[in-house]
């Protein structure tokens, strides 16, 4: 059996199905079931209804596919629900009544409450089950505490190559100090999430990989000093294999979070889009169309530079306001004319009032210049990269002829060249806007080396 199919949680009982999204919403269905959670992050159990008459279910469960429910029950250990649960398949037998049979299903998330905190004066930590993520003694501090990741033993690695699916690989453990007093268990887990997701998106930056928590353990100590289990979530991962690009080397991750981490404020969210900037960076990563990738890494580009030429005061964006453009464009419109007749160039209406409609264009800021705008406020080099800014509109006259065109219009190994050339930018930037400070992967020689923000000084002079 593939390793990615061991079971890690089976539960087993009696509960209530309710459906979520359809007019049946009051319908309550007594049922026995069991559920598992896998290697591999899913899901999935078998209902079996207690009642006899199973002909008012029958719509629901048989036709009704797109059919949401949710399951609670109470088990020895703890209040159990299960939500976004999808039926897979039905057997149906219709004698003298109509029987409902082998009830297969499969969930989205999974809560089991062990019970309420105890104390807010006691010591927590927690776990979280990761995919896809790899480290060597990764240890480091965050404002709450300590932050430890363990890898698991065994052959999921080998399972993820052959199967091409994600797995469960090791646990990110949160040990919180003791200043960290919170009074329930929402609480702690709009806290932990806010944070694991956090770290865990810095460690898919780095590794080069999606690594997404599959469930969550919250522990309290108890008075004997022992620590017990109060509360469980598990959840789905995407089960689509993303392969790996490492930017910093696994074995000094725990250096790469002691640089990066305390620089990923909400404000490189709101003010840069970073958050969008890495999904789409690990996106392009895993499309197999050498030109679908390049497409991605530009929109990294984009994205940053966007966010950062509109939250700058005054913005960036447009060279004049929406008026006083009005009254420029406005007053354009005759002298056109004159100018075109003054040259002796021949045009029709249709033609002039084209030339008329792309005047817009000529308020907005080039998106060199705003790259450059941005380049030189974080002084980030870029003429190792690329010989000059100028050389970026070749890299953008690539990115216009596949959205435009369809094709790249460039040879392979150009397009080869051009693609290295943005991958080694936007990684660039990624490390630097976060200060890293370390080994990375350069995207040009693809060898490892220490990182520089601006290896030939191109901003030496700037402010």
């Amino acid at each position: 059996m593939s390793a990615l199919r061991e079971g890690i949680f089976k539960r087993e009982g009696e509960g209530i199905l309710k459906p979520k999204n359809t007019d049946s919403k009051h319908i309550e269905i007594p049922v026995k079931f069991t559920c598992a959670q896998y290697r591999d992050g899913v899901i999935d159990g078998i209902l079996t209804l207690i009642e006899e008459d199973h002909a008012p279910y029958l719509d629901l469960f048989h036709t009704n596919k797109d059919t949401k429910f949710s399951l609670c029950a109470n088990l020895d250990d703890g209040e159990l629900n299960i939500e976004s649960l999808s039926i897979s398949s039905v057997s149906l037998q219709m004698d003298e009544r109509v029987e409902l049979r082998d009830i297969t299903f499969t969930a989205d998330y999974l809560k089991l409450k062990h019970r309420e905190i105890s104390s807010a004066t006691n010591k927590m930590f927690c776990r979280f089950n990761v995919s896809n993520l790899k480290s060597i003694n990764t240890i480091f501090e965050i404002e709450e505490g300590k932050v430890e990741f363990v890898d698991y033993k065994g052959d999921i690695w080998r399972d993820i190559e052959i199967y091409k699916k994600s797995g469960i690989t090791g646990f990110v453990r949160i040990e919180l100090n003791d200043e960290v007093k919170l009074q329930s268990i929402e609480a702690y887990k709009s806290l932990l999430f806010k944070r694991i997701n956090k770290i865990l998106l810095l460690a898919s930056l780095s590794q080069g990989t999606y690594i997404s928590w599959a469930f969550f353990e919250l522990f309290e100590q108890n008075n004997e000093g022992e620590y017990e289990r109060v509360y469980s979530e598990r959840r789905t991962i995407p089960s689509a294999f993303s392969a790996r690009h490492e930017l910093t080397p696994c074995g000094g991750l725990s250096n790469y979070f002691k640089k990066t981490y305390p620089n990923y404020t909400d404000n490189l969210d709101t003010d840069l889009g970073f958050y969008f900037a890495v999904e789409w960076y690990l996106e392009s990563l895993n499309r197999l169309l050498l030109e679908s990738r390049y497409l991605g890494l530009f929109t990294v580009l984009e994205t940053f530079v966007y966010r950062f030429a509109t939250t700058q005061e005054p913005p960036i964006e447009f060279i004049l306001d929406d008026n006083d453009f009005k009254r420029f464009k406005k007053k354009l419109k005759k002298p056109m004319k004159d100018c075109l007749s003054a040259l002796s160039i021949d045009t029709n209406k249709d033609m002039r009032n084209g030339l008329y409609s792309n005047l817009s264009c000529l308020n907005r800021y080039s998106f060199r210049y705003n790259l450059t705008m941005f380049l030189r406020y974080y002084k980030i080099g870029y003429s190792d990269i690329i010989k000059d800014l100028n050389d970026l509109g070749v890299l953008k006259e690539v990115r216009d002829n596949i959205i435009h065109r369809g094709i790249s219009e460039r040879d392979f190994d150009d397009l080869i060249e051009a693609y290295d050339k943005v991958m080694a930018l936007v990684q660039r930037i990624f490390l630097a806007i976060l200060n890293y400070e370390g080994e990375y992967r350069n995207g040009i020689n693809k060898k490892l080396e220490t990182f520089k923000k601006y290896p030939n000084n191109d901003w030496s002079a700037a402010r």
